[in-house]
């Protein structure tokens, strides 16, 4: 398992959703970027905060669900809870997400003596798309729960967003969004008159500040939109929602190694990607988040500062850039942390587990690309 650390991160000039509103993250979130997080000045989609509750959940070692929150800060959608905010999600094979691509598996990587083995994957993909794209926002993409390691439905979320306020926010759920299981994603709002989406009857709703429309498709699985500002006015959303798609698209963040039979446990808003053992739903998952780029008192060693680890830091380079790898202490985490920077400068923080070595934790962060 990993540890639950306690994180604590300013998001400033955000506005906060409500968290009837939002779904409950799984509890093993809380692992890195605490001494990063508390010097990071801009608010940023794959930190959060919630110090005390980490706290309770690192005491508890357990994997509770701890409530998400999501606040709005510029462009980004920022998760702040007690939580790491980074579920990242690839499926099992034999799980259908609505055209969500499984990790493509090709050659093994050879000279792994003991432990696990290194395979090639392909892209982690986001089911849906708008065509047209609504013109100005930019998307983000979230794929939540439908893991033995992450309970719960398989929940697909598409954020499109603007500096203006702007906002499409896609629901797509593996079937009516009904009963204690779909409770903590709240009401859509007050029933407001229906609309058509493709010839299906869709429910609009009214809620303070925007609008939101629901339907069941063909394949059973339902998807909801919601809009604000431009989008807050019904014929205004009922156009977007007749502009989706099954078109997968990759989500911006994505390994090109990891333990050979790993899937997709989870990702966050194209900033955080998980990948876990579905023999082994207890084992540490394999974790990369972006955190930003480094500034005062930010930087890779930022990450290690109040861990405790076997040995010390070691400096090296990954993708041509500073690096540094540790391995934390059974008490706090055991796991592998790596933190570095991808080419275009942004910080990246990896979790990997302690069943890995150390070459092969080297392989896989030399491999992590970024595309958004």
């Amino acid at each position: 398992m990993s540890s639950d650390h306690d994180l604590d991160v300013a998001l400033t000039a955000a506005a906060a959703v409500t968290d009837d509103q939002l779904p409950d993250l799984p509890g093993s979130f809380l692992d890195e970027l605490r001494a990063a997080a508390e010097h990071r000045g801009s608010p940023l989609a794959s930190v959060l905060a919630a110090g005390q509750l980490a706290d309770d959940a690192h005491r508890a070692a357990t994997r509770g669900r701890a409530r998400r929150r999501l606040v709005r800060a510029g462009t980004a959608v920022l998760v702040a809870a007690a939580a790491w905010a980074a579920v990242l999600v690839a499926l099992p094979a034999d799980r259908d997400a609505g055209g969500q691509a499984a990790p493509t598996v090709t050659a093994p990587v050879p000279g792994t003596p003991l432990g696990l083995t290194l395979a090639s994957t392909g892209p982690v993909t986001f089911p849906l798309s708008l065509d047209p794209e609504p013109p100005g926002l930019t998307p983000v993409f979230s794929q939540w729960g439908g893991t033995a390691y992450y309970p719960g439905p398989l929940v697909l979320v598409g954020d499109w967003s603007s500096a203006e306020g702007d906002r499409v926010l896609l629901y797509l759920f593996p079937g009516e969004p009904v009963g204690p299981e779909y409770e903590p994603y709240g009401s859509p709002g007050e029933p407001a008159g229906t609309g058509d989406v493709d010839g299906a009857t869709a429910q609009l709703f009214r809620r303070d500040g925007g609008t939101a429309v629901r339907w069941g498709r063909p394949d059973g699985r339902w998807l909801q939109l919601s809009g604000e500002g431009a989008y807050a006015d019904p014929d205004a959303l009922l156009a977007v929602a007749r502009s989706v798609v099954d078109r997968p698209q990759p989500v911006g963040l994505q390994f090109g190694l990891a333990p050979a039979g790993w899937t997709v446990g989870g990702y966050e808003e194209s900033r955080s990607l998980d990948l876990v053992s579905d023999t082994d739903p207890a084992q540490v998952p394999l974790r990369v988040s972006l955190t930003g780029t480094p500034g005062p008192g930010v930087t890779v060693d930022s990450f290690f500062e109040d861990r405790s680890l076997l040995d010390p830091v070691e400096q090296l380079t990954v993708q041509g850039l500073p690096a540094r790898l540790g391995k934390t202490t059974p008490d706090d985490g055991d796991s592998w942390l790596l933190a570095g920077q991808v080419p275009d400068g942004r910080l990246f923080l990896m979790l990997a587990p302690p069943a890995l070595t150390r070459d092969q934790v080297l392989q896989i962060a030399e491999q992590i690309t970024v595309t958004r």
